[in-house]
């Protein structure tokens, strides 16, 4: 009897136990945030931003000639107000033989030093060019030529349109000349050139119809005397003012005692009773754009994405051209011209007068 009471208790025991532990709660299965910590998973570090850029500028040509003081002149100014507060640090390679341009280039890109490479000038074609930006597509460039040519992607070509002040110095031209003729010296027949002559030509026309142009190409970046004999060539035709695109011609109207237009770069010093302006070309919105570009692939991984159809520009309501000042031709110049100038240049900014770009050739009847 006691024998059967104990198995009933102890029945009862075990049911009640399996009662009490059917009624816990279950333990709570862990969550994405309660994983343990050896299971999560790291997020990569952020890309540490670059403090310096460092730009190397590759040019055939020497760097005293306008083409490449335009740039050193805007690198300068750059470096006061640069993107996203970057250290710019450059250096310029000078008459790079054409022959062997491409290997040059390439040792220096081999080197690791630059960052930002730029081909100031496609006097080696543009093979070089291509062979260079698919060899590196990684290497971002920048390239800046007289003809555009399609490139993209890591490539960047950037252009110089100085048309706008071109037309403005035509303007005055048109209303000094006292002969109707002026002359144009140039040096290859190129888009980079031909917009400057054709914007010169048609500023003048809108003021005179009646002008005439005496117009050469010198076939020459860099040939001051050839220039020079040019310019006294035309002015002894009867220009009275000339349009030197080329070192050394406003040196024949210096000489002669005619007015004349510098180009590219101010170099109202070396003739300052002659030059009354010069159509400035200013890279800094391009070689802000590009170091930009570099900036977001570095730090944010955006793919370089140049367009391959069309070259970067800037109008002078950019920062992209402009005028040297008048040096004082302001007091000297009849009053209507300088009105008539003030006029057109007000016109262009606001976007009301639209030049056109002709990169057509300039053939003179």
């Amino acid at each position: 009897m006691k024998m059967k009471r104990f198995l009933t208790a102890m029945t009862i025991f075990v049911v009640l136990g399996l009662f009490l532990g059917a009624c816990q709660p279950a333990p709570a299965e862990p969550t994405a945030t309660e994983a343990p910590a050896q299971s999560a998973v790291t997020e990569a570090p952020a890309s540490v931003a670059p403090t310096t850029v460092k730009i190397a500028f590759f040019a055939t040509g020497p760097l005293d000639e306008p083409w490449s003081q335009a740039m050193v002149q805007a690198v300068e100014r750059v470096k006061q107000d640069s993107p996203q507060g970057l250290a710019i640090e450059y250096k310029w390679f000078e008459k790079v033989p054409i022959d062997d341009y491409e290997k040059f280039v390439r040792d220096v890109i081999d080197t690791g030093e630059f960052d930002i490479i730029w081909l100031h000038d496609a006097s080696a074609g543009t093979d070089p060019v291509d062979n260079l930006r698919q060899q590196y597509p990684e290497q971002i460039f920048g390239v800046s030529a007289s003809n555009y040519f399609p490139v993209g992607g890591n490539t960047y070509f950037v252009q110089m349109y100085a048309h706008e002040p071109s037309y403005l110095s035509g303007v005055i031209a048109g209303m000094m000349t006292k002969s109707n003729i002026l002359g144009m010296v140039a040096g290859f027949p190129y888009a980079s050139v031909n917009h400057q002559l054709n914007a010169f030509m048609e500023g003048a026309k809108s003021v005179n119809p009646e002008v005439q142009f005496k117009s050469s190409y010198i076939e020459s970046w860099w040939d001051p005397v050839k220039a020079k004999e040019t310019a006294l060539a035309q002015i002894a035709a009867g220009a009275d003012l000339i349009f030197s695109e080329r070192y050394g011609a406003f040196e024949a109207a210096r000489d002669k005692g005619v007015l004349a237009f510098g180009n590219q770069s101010d170099i109202h010093e070396m003739a300052p009773d002659t030059i009354i302006t010069s159509p400035l070309v200013f890279w800094d919105p391009d070689v802000k754009f590009v170091i930009e570009a570099w900036y977001d692939h570095v730090v944010n991984g955006t793919a370089y994405n140049a367009p391959a159809d069309k070259p970067i520009y800037f109008l002078m309501k950019d920062g992209g051209s402009g005028l040297a000042p008048l040096y004082g031709f302001e007091q000297t110049l009849p009053p209507e011209v300088i009105a008539k100038f003030e006029e057109v240049k007000k016109q262009i900014l606001d976007g009301t007068l639209v030049i056109p770009l002709n990169l057509e050739e300039v053939t003179i009847e």
